[in-house]
């Protein structure tokens, strides 16, 4: 069975392996638990910025609950950029 959370580095660099030569942005979501935000942005930071420069951005996913205004973590996202 493949799962993200133990595959996400390799899957990361096939994928920059089809990028071009000046790539503008990666971008990838997680909506598993195995994941963490600052995991899945240190995974681009060494893939990508090695290799293309650019700076990484992370963050969890959320849905707004607005009966509390708390917000319901549903996730997590990484993004490269240049």
């Amino acid at each position: 069975m493949w799962k993200l959370e133990d595959c996400v580095y390799d899957l990361v660099k096939l994928c920059a392996g089809v990028l071009s030569d000046d790539p503008l942005f990666f971008l990838i979501n997680s909506y598993t638990t195995g994941l963490s935000p600052s995991v899945m942005g240190y995974i681009l930071g060494s893939v990508l910025t090695e290799k293309f420069g650019g700076e990484v951005s992370f963050d969890e996913i959320g849905l707004p609950v607005q009966s509390t205004g708390m917000t319901l973590p549903c996730g997590s996202t990484a993004i490269w950029q240049k």
